[in-house]
């Protein structure tokens, strides 16, 4: 503790064990002054003691350490899911539009057609390919009246072509062909388009007749 000289206000250091229990005299080491120093007062609130964890610095950066790692293995395992699902839809539309665009993209590069046909493919599609017909057949007064209907069962729009009409006996012998289009030109996925065809003349023997989208005479 600090004392302060009463006479000469000179200061110097003791220790406050040496003034226990009571206080004791003391003597002024410059002016030799003497007087009568008490015990001091305790504090009537110590100070409440806080535990305080130590700091350790190799722990803190151990922990570092560790945790930096699995962060990255956490960002590049998303990054790497990201990417792969990019690259998989990326494949599939190019797939689609090789497929789907064959018939183009031969027109437009002469050299895809023989790519496509070395791996089994044909690049000019047949007419009326993802397309179905169903029709019913009636035959009053010497005419014959088709009724149907052409359907887009495939997951693309198609082009309806010209559609045709094969009359066979039961030999499978052609006896009739002719033609004829329908006012609905595009098919949607699912979508469907009627049709009506007629003839008046009807061979005697027939016993077949077909919806085509070939003409039946350049495919026999």
């Amino acid at each position: 503790m600090i004392l302060s000289c009463p006479d000469c206000h000179t200061r110097f250091a003791i220790d406050a064990a040496h003034l226990a229990p009571d206080g004791r005299r003391v003597k002024c080491g410059k002016c030799a002054h003497v007087w009568y120093e008490s015990m001091p007062e305790a504090d009537e609130d110590p100070p409440i003691p806080i535990e305080v964890t130590p700091y350790d610095p190799e722990e803190d950066s151990g922990n570092t350490r560790r945790n930096v790692p699995a962060l990255r293995q956490l960002r590049s395992g998303r990054g790497a899911r990201t990417a792969w699902m990019v690259s998989a839809a990326l494949l599939v539309a190019i797939l689609v539009v090789l497929w789907f665009g064959r018939g183009p993209i031969a027109l437009a590069v002469p050299q895809a057609e023989a790519i496509y046909a070395s791996i089994g493919i044909d690049a000019f599609p047949p007419p009326g390919e993802g397309l179905e017909v169903e029709f019913n057949v009636s035959a009053e007064d010497g005419m014959l009246a088709l009724k149907g209907e052409v359907i887009n069962v495939s997951n693309g729009a198609r082009d309806i072509p010209v559609l045709y009409v094969l009359i066979s006996d039961g030999d499978k012998n052609t006896l009739k062909t002719w033609s004829f289009m329908i006012d609905t030109t595009r098919l949607g996925p699912g979508e469907r388009a009627s049709f009506t065809s007629q003839t008046e003349e009807i061979p005697a023997n027939a016993a077949n007749v077909s919806v085509l989208f070939t003409n039946p005479d350049e495919n026999p």
